[in-house]
């Protein structure tokens, strides 16, 4: 016997509609209708059955349709990003809601669903709102995710009621695509782009510009293929020997390597949001899972805290990491422990400041003497604009009686 479900919508032209003002075509150029697609998936609410990638859709594109400084105050605009990426997350690996009791990384990790996103979760729900920038960045990425894991399989798959379709992401079917994102790689790199305009006189700087732009440009559209390509495209970075020199021995210096990625991976991750985060987060689980020994005296997994170091520390990507959220870092380094991870702890503590800072040398701060000496500078300085104050009229108020609001 056939089995029957119940679907929210008469038809499956109505999810269809509701897709296409979520996710316009690109050649759509007319209103746009994503706050039309959140009313009707409320109707569909509260009809029942309604699927959880469909609401979280709605709930976070909702977000981003509220997110008007001049209507609304910083604080609520963070609360309504926060709520909505949280429930996402939640209904989707809550072990609570799903059959067989595993953790929320597990569950993640099952649906392919970036475990920073469960980390994330973890801080806006527990500690401190995130800020604008992250929340803006994770929905951004949630929104991608959805798309792949939900919403381009409707096309075929007409009874899409459980919320997950039988061709949901998974690592296992990323693995053909790591295979074309390496080949696109290699021919990037050997591209005659690398090679400049031959009609022109040699210019270095304008040979490496050409590279770098025609290797971002690659790379960006990696990124655009799918959810994972991110992860996919950092895994062979790192897998490949490409940003990490082969047969490079402890203690060489990473400087030539920096020089020559770091335009290159800047211009993706400004041209791709989610490729920083995944980078990143591909450096750390090489440190915390990798299976070489004597992780200390390794020279790839030295190279690997370097590079995670500079992006974290460095004043060249100073911009770029303003949209990384280090929750995820830290949480691996709290839970693995080796060389590496440990230094890079504290690497991450002194950038996010949200953590306790660590202890800094104090032998350059100025003495007590110099101090003093500024302290009474400054107030010279303001007894001489109260001086000149007076001199166009103005009177001082020598007692100034301080009270809390409230109290006459």
């Amino acid at each position: 016997m056939a089995k029957v479900f119940f679907t929210p919508w008469k038809d499956h032209s109505q999810l269809l509609t509701v897709r296409n003002q979520f996710y316009p075509p690109p050649a759509y150029d007319g209103p746009d209708l994503r706050s039309n697609a959140c009313a009707t998936v409320g109707v569909w609410k509260l009809r029942g059955n309604l699927p959880h990638p469909v609401e979280a859709t709605a709930l976070l594109t909702d977000a981003i349709l509220h997110d008007d400084a001049q209507k609304n105050s910083i604080f609520s605009i963070r609360a309504t990003y926060s709520a909505a990426f949280c429930r996402f997350v939640t209904g989707l690996v809550d072990s609570k809601l799903h059959g067989q009791r595993k953790t929320m990384f597990q569950r993640a990790i099952d649906l392919g669903l970036p475990a920073s996103f469960v980390e994330l979760r973890h801080e806006a729900t527990h500690r401190e709102l995130p800020s604008l920038v992250v929340l803006r960045n994770a929905t951004q990425r949630s929104l991608e995710w959805l798309w792949d894991y939900y919403w381009a399989k409707t096309d075929s798959d007409v009874a899409l009621v459980s919320g997950r379709p039988a061709s949901a992401v998974s690592h296992g079917a990323d693995d053909g695509n790591v295979e074309k994102i390496r080949s696109v790689v290699r021919t990037a790199l050997e591209h005659p782009a690398s090679q400049g305009d031959l009609s022109e006189p040699p210019r270095k700087k304008r040979k490496s510009d050409q590279q770098s732009s025609f290797l971002a440009a690659q790379l960006v559209a990696i990124c655009k293929a799918s959810s994972r390509s991110p992860h996919s495209l950092s895994r062979v970075l790192i897998e490949d020997s490409i940003i990490v020199p082969k047969g490079r021995r402890l203690g060489d210096s990473m400087d030539e390597a920096f020089t020559k990625w770091d335009r290159s991976l800047q211009s993706v991750a400004a041209g791709h949001p989610t490729f920083l985060p995944a980078l990143t987060e591909e450096l750390v689980n090489e440190l915390a899972f990798t299976r070489r020994r004597n992780t200390k005296n390794d020279p790839q997994c030295e190279a690997i805290y370097m590079w995670l170091d500079h992006i974290l520390n460095s004043a060249e990507w100073s911009t770029a990491r303003q949209s990384l959220s280090l929750g995820y870092i830290l949480s691996v380094c709290e839970q693995n422990s080796n060389h590496w991870l440990d230094l890079l702890r504290g690497a991450v503590r002194s950038e996010d400041n949200r953590l306790p800072p660590i202890a800094r040398d104090q032998s350059n701060a100025p003495p007590r003497s110099q101090k003093r000496s500024e302290s009474t500078t400054h107030a010279q300085h303001t007894e001489d604009d109260l001086q000149g104050l007076q001199n166009f009229g103005w009177e001082r108020l020598d007692t100034w009686d301080t009270r809390p609001i409230g109290i006459v």
